[in-house]
């Protein structure tokens, strides 16, 4: 037998490239042969590997399309809030309840004071409120902006809130006073958060920016991304910061200096917040700013993938996680500083392990994963959108998990055998169902789900077979599923053969050359692809244009054939005359499906071509199956037509050549003359149309001026055997 990758060892050179009986295997070892199959209460990393997903309770059921933002305290006061202005609380996770409506649009941005009190920011009126405990909301600030997109405190309870329209980064001290920091001149500030050294990390749009605003004042971009939104800002307290930036942006633009607005020098003077800000030069607001933009709202970021980037203490970028086609709404870092990721449009969120692997440790069951928080206890507080929801996930384990497998087609009836698995129940339990049938679409009527019979599936055979393996923990650590390997064997199925066509006469393929050698060359897997045991294409032997070329006494012959199983086939040739009983071989073991033979050692007649096609060289000994195939009758005639009558005479001062020629098989093609050696002409038959056994010929031509005269004739059947003839006449 071939090895997995398909090597043939030279000393079994002439054996067959792909055995049907030959033990395949159904290999599901990565993460996107697992994903192929159903999920449930499962993490899958990026490396394949499967364990229990964290817990997962719903907390909040907004009743409402979105939850864009959501905030937590030490109590287990859960807060929510969305696009009608609403902000719900779940307390020490009972049912939500509504803590305060406010008026002016979508609340993007929450977080929580030093007092306890939830602090929201409305779009696109600009506005941040402050609710307290009993729900009661006062207006904190007023901003020049639309847009507030992220609000968050620093250690000296100074609010900070990156906005848009235009695109700022505005401080509100606890006096109430506010100062624009950053004008980052573009439309949108939409991420921001405090880092350890108390730096402000905020990301712009559309131009895709991380920018840093130290405690001095002084700005520094960190980052340009190659996407359009830099969605999420995340600070670890090891110094680490993580970006997540999304979405495809326009073509490169130059990026607009952002304005520092410096710390005042003295302690702000009472005066309201609108006009500090008012106090910053026109001059000095970028023009892209003062023309209203559309904003690009979370969610609707459709295409262009995403990045996210650790960026180091020192400032160094290094990327961690990219998809062509997921949109990275949201990140959180845990107090154990793990990294999380909230992604749509299929409501997944993910833990970023490192910059090469990355675990998807829930799927959300709505489109977009809009919000994260993480807990002191370790769970992650997760918001959705359509529908509206907060779910807690963690920071215990499933109690239970499965994954049903994808249905797997092997192409034909097959017999199953054994199934391993590769992994560690880790004391806990990790059980194998497998079932089997014949409609993959609906899974209709399969067999019921079956335990392993001592390592060996217990299914029926058929041509398809799914798995299914139930995880449970008996403690903090998670049973672990790497890889599940299914062995099975395709039953061999006979070949298809014909039908048969005979090509011209005369004509012949050229030699055949054997493809049944030694490989020289091993063609591996990329690099991390997981291997492949691949069931056997149908072996279709090819059926189109052929070349051949001419040689006097040979026949064709081709036929169609086909094996299911993807096994070699050998052909075997007989003929037999019309009337014959027995049939003579022409040449067994050819390997082609084709063949050209010399009809010169067989009489002139009608005969049939059989064509035998075996299977038996891919099979064990006894166990090949075969396929018969009878072609219509079709002719030899290797004897050249009769010409009588050859006579020639002067009449009328014209040479007169009269003849008659006639053939036992072959209808007559064409006649010719020649006379003294010229150039040969043709004759026409008496009847103007050459198309029968038998013709008569006659001819005239000038009268030569030689005292005599040799007069050829040649005349060719449809076989193209020819007879030539002469006569001389004295004029």
């Amino acid at each position: 037998m071939k090895s997995r990758y398909g090597i043939m060892l030279a000393t079994l050179s002439l054996a067959a490239g792909a055995w049907a009986v030959e033990t395949k295997k159904w290999v599901v070892s990565d993460a996107a042969g697992h994903e192929k199959g159903d999920l449930r209460n499962v993490a899958l990393s990026s490396t394949g590997r499967v364990t229990l997903a964290p817990a997962s309770k719903l907390l909040i059921d907004a009743g409402a399309a979105q939850v864009w933002a959501v905030a937590a305290d030490a109590r287990g006061n859960v807060y929510a809030a969305g696009a009608d202005g609403k902000i719900l609380v779940s307390r020490g996770g009972a049912a939500a309840t509504e803590l305060a409506t406010l008026e002016g649009g979508s609340i993007f941005a929450l977080t929580l004071d030093a007092k306890g009190g939830v602090v929201a920011g409305v779009s696109p009126s600009g506005k941040i409120y402050r609710v307290s405990a009993a729900g009661q909301a006062s207006l904190l600030h007023e901003t020049k902006a639309s847009y507030i997109w992220a609000l968050a405190y620093d250690r000296a309870d100074t609010l900070y809130a990156a906005t848009g329209e235009p695109g700022q980064i505005v401080a509100i001290n606890a006096a109430g006073h506010s100062r624009v920091v950053l004008d980052a001149g573009e439309s949108h500030v939409r991420s921001l958060a405090i880092d350890a050294a108390g730096n402000v990390i905020s990301g712009t749009d559309p131009a895709g920016t991380v920018i840093r605003v130290n405690p001095k004042g002084e700005a520094f971009l960190l980052l340009q991304t190659s996407k359009r939104e830099v969605t999420s800002v995340a600070a670890a307290a090891d110094g680490m910061v993580y970006v997540a930036a999304s979405g495809a942006r326009a073509a490169a633009a130059p990026i607009a200096a952002p304005t520092v607005i410096p710390r005042p020098s003295a302690s702000p003077t009472a005066q309201t917040p609108q006009a500090t800000e008012q106090q910053q030069p026109q001059a000095q607001q970028p023009q892209a700013q003062r023309i209203a933009t559309p904003v690009v709202l979370p969610g609707a970021l459709a295409t262009g993938g995403s990045e996210i980037f650790r960026i180091e203490a020192d400032g160094e970028p290094k990327q961690m996680w990219s998809s062509a086609r997921e949109i990275v709404y949201a990140l959180a870092v845990d107090a154990k500083g793990g990294l999380y990721a909230a992604t749509g449009n299929e409501g997944r969120v993910y833990r970023i392990d490192s910059a090469d692997e990355h675990t998807r440790i829930a799927d959300l069951e709505a489109p977009q994963a809009t919000a994260l928080v993480s807990l002191a206890n370790g769970a992650i507080l997760a918001a959705t959108a359509n529908p509206g929801q907060v779910h807690q996930l963690g920071p215990a384990l499933a109690a239970e998990g499965v994954v049903e497998s994808e249905s797997f087609d092997a192409k034909a009836f097959t017999y199953w055998g054994r199934l391993d698995w590769t992994g560690a129940a880790n004391g806990g339990q990790i059980k194998i169902e497998t079932r089997s049938g014949n409609d993959e679409r609906a899974r209709k009527f399969w067999s019921a789900w079956a335990p392993l019979n001592a390592g060996r599936i217990a299914s029926p055979p058929a041509r398809y077979l799914g798995w299914r393996v139930t995880m449970k923990a008996a403690g903090a650590a998670s049973p672990v599923l790497d890889k599940v390997e299914a062995v099975y064997q395709q039953k061999n199925v006979a070949p298809t053969v014909g039908p048969i066509e005979m090509t011209p006469p005369n004509y012949k393929f050229p030699a055949a050359t054997s493809s049944l050698t030694a490989s020289s060359t091993l063609s591996l897997p990329a690099m991390g692809q997981a291997e492949k045991d691949d069931p056997p294409s149908p072996n279709t032997a090819p059926a189109g244009a052929a070349t051949m070329t001419f040689d006097t006494g040979w026949q064709g012959a081709r036929w169609k054939a086909a094996d299911l199983n993807g096994d070699t086939l050998l052909y075997k040739v007989e003929i037999r005359g019309e009337g014959e009983q027995v049939w003579k071989l022409i040449k067994d073991d050819v390997k082609e499906n084709r063949i050209a033979f010399e009809t010169v050692p067989w009489a002139d007649g009608r005969y049939l071509l059989r064509v035998t096609a075996s299977d038996r060289q891919d099979n064990y000994p006894g166990e090949g199956l075969q396929a018969v195939a009878e072609g219509e009758a079709f002719v030899i005639d290797n004897t050249p037509p009769e010409v009588t009558g050859l006579a020639a005479c002067i009449e009328g001062g014209k040479l007169v050549v009269r003849f008659s020629a006639s053939d036992a098989m072959s209808a007559l093609q064409s006649a010719e003359m020649s006379v003294n050696g010229g150039e040969w002409t043709a004759v026409k038959p008496t009847t103007r149309i050459t198309d029968s056994l038998r013709h008569d010929y006659a001819a005239e031509t000038a009268k030569p001026d030689a005292t005599e005269a040799t007069v050829a004739v040649r005349v060719y059947d449809e076989r193209d055997n020819v007879a030539v003839r002469k006569t001389v006449i004295r004029p």
